[in-house]
């Protein structure tokens, strides 16, 4: 008897020692693999052990930190936690997400919006933000108009919001908040207005979603996910390559859609779901497909499409090939970051150019993204399409000048360049250019006008009965005349497109 209690407390005791062990054993040696926690993680340096950090306590603060994040088996046994939240409470420690009815979810951010509070993220009253929008609005129209004179057209697609379409799933606290908040206004009720009657071109599937949910026989939304399903995203598209042929009267091939599936297959919707870092699956809505065909239509065009908007788009992008369909599709994620071309940040393009060999450009964001609608892309393209880049470079040096007159601009410039380790020239410059952007009606008056008259003298590239614009083409078009040209601008410090008019101008008075 004494013999097999022994064996007992001796086998009790080995376990217990493997389970403060093996953790640690996992932390250094890695003995299983643990899948990784889905989100954004920054993570904790290893504190370094120095006689001033640990007097101060900061050593220990560290090391608390660094310990609590590098521990063996951490992944499962968030998972475990989280599970055991969710199951018994319903509830979730990610800031970003709100749990509805019925296991749905949400983002904040579009909860926010639905409430009528996102708006203060932006501006400071209501009437603040119908003005910011009224202004946005007649820049995007300004754009328009000039870009339909080269046969170049832009369009807004006013994405849909969850909340909007889906409120029956959102929780009472949430409902409550936005009766008694009726006061508030949202972006996605002021623009479609003002579109209207500014005569902005617009795909309005907020509205649209909201109107056919109950008849499409889909969810437009998946359960746990943020963004419109790849289902809804796909007849969408369709809806967009129809409006672009009516646009600019060109012909494009279309999408044959099939009857909806369900595919075990496919990626799912379910980024917020992935969020919650449990163990098991959340959702209880299936994820639907559809299978698809592109036509091939031999009368049909492949067009340029430069879409500038946020995350939307990836459900587009990941599941159709675009490549069938445009020529070029370039994505300039919130106006900065460019996916499926040769460039890598909107900062290293020409925009006219740009616009030039585009037939298309799109501008989406979703109803709790509209209060910062084109990301500046309005702004720029109208000056840029509008004026020359000298002239731009002049109005960038007087706004660095009156920063350099200033000692406590000046300063806190320099405070900003050691932070973000770069010079103070180029802090003032991008700076400069900030405020340029923010309000370009200050610095070049002409553009107040309802129909600005000034052109910049690029954009005469597009005119076959140009004789400058024919220079302009034959010298684009060759290689070697703009290398020397890149070459003489890095030379003269000059920009490229300043020298190319210059030279394109002389070239026409030898003639």
């Amino acid at each position: 008897m004494r013999h097999k209690e022994h064996w007992c407390y001796t086998a009790l005791f080995a376990l217990l020692g493997l389970l403060l062990f093996l953790p640690l054993a996992q932390e250094h040696l890695g003995l299983f693999t643990t899948k990784p926690l889905n989100g954004v993680m920054v993570s904790t340096q290893r504190p370094k052990i120095t006689y001033e950090s640990y007097v101060s306590g900061k050593m220990q603060s560290q090391a608390e930190s660094y310990i609590s994040e590098h521990f063996g088996f951490r992944e499962p046994m968030i998972r475990l936690y989280n599970q055991y939240v969710w199951d018994f409470f319903r509830k979730t420690y990610v800031k970003s997400m709100v749990v509805g009815k019925d296991k749905w979810l949400y983002g904040k951010e579009f909860t926010d919006d639905y409430i009528g509070t996102r708006m203060y993220e932006y501006v400071d009253s209501p009437e603040r933000l119908r003005e910011h929008c009224l202004v946005e609005a007649q820049r995007i129209r300004k754009v328009q108009e000039i870009m339909a004179e080269y046969d170049k057209h832009l369009f807004v697609i006013m994405e849909p919001g969850k909340t909007r379409t889906y409120p029956e799933h959102l929780p009472r606290t949430v409902v409550e908040h936005a009766e008694s908040n009726k006061e508030n206004i949202c972006a996605a009720d002021l623009y479609p207005s003002l579109f209207d009657s500014l005569g902005v071109n617009c795909l309005n599937f907020d509205q649209w979603f909201m109107t056919i949910k109950d008849t499409v026989g889909f969810l437009l939304y998946p359960q746990t996910g943020t963004h419109w399903s790849n289902l809804a995203a796909l007849y969408a598209t369709d809806s967009i390559i129809h409006y672009m042929e009516h646009l600019g009267h060109r012909n494009i091939n279309d999408l044959e859609i099939s009857d909806i599936r369900f595919d075990t297959t496919m990626k799912p919707d379910i980024d917020l779901e992935q969020l919650l870092n449990v163990s098991r699956t959340v959702r209880d809505c299936p994820n639907q497909y559809a299978h698809f065909t592109i036509t091939n239509d031999s009368a049909a065009v492949k067009p340029v499409w430069i879409h500038i908007g946020d995350s939307y788009y990836w459900n587009i992008s990941y599941h159709i090939p675009l490549d069938e369909l445009f020529e070029r599709h370039p994505y300039w994620y919130y106006n900065s970051t460019i996916y499926y071309d040769g460039h890598h940040s909107t900062a290293e393009v020409n925009l006219v150019q740009e616009l030039i060999a585009t037939d298309y450009v799109t501008l989406g964001y979703c109803t709790s993204q509209l209060y910062a609608l084109s990301s500046y892309f309005a702004s720029q393209a109208l000056v840029h399409l509008c004026y020359e880049q000298d002239e731009v470079n002049r109005v960038v040096q007087g706004i660095m000048d009156n920063m350099d007159q200033s000692e406590e601009w000046r300063a806190s410039l320099q405070q900003k360049a050691e932070a973000q380790g770069k010079t103070l020239e180029a802090v003032m410059q991008a700076d400069a250019r900030y405020m340029l952007y923010l309000n370009p009606e200050k610095y070049f008056p002409g553009l107040q006008e309802e129909h600005p008259a000034a052109r910049n003298r690029m954009l005469l590239q597009c005119q076959s009965d140009s004789p400058l614009g024919r220079q302009l083409r034959q010298m684009l078009g060759n290689p070697e005349w703009m290398e020397g040209l890149k070459k003489k601008a890095d030379e003269r410090h000059l920009d490229l497109e300043t020298v190319i008019l210059q030279d394109a101008e002389w070239m026409l008075q030898q003639h």
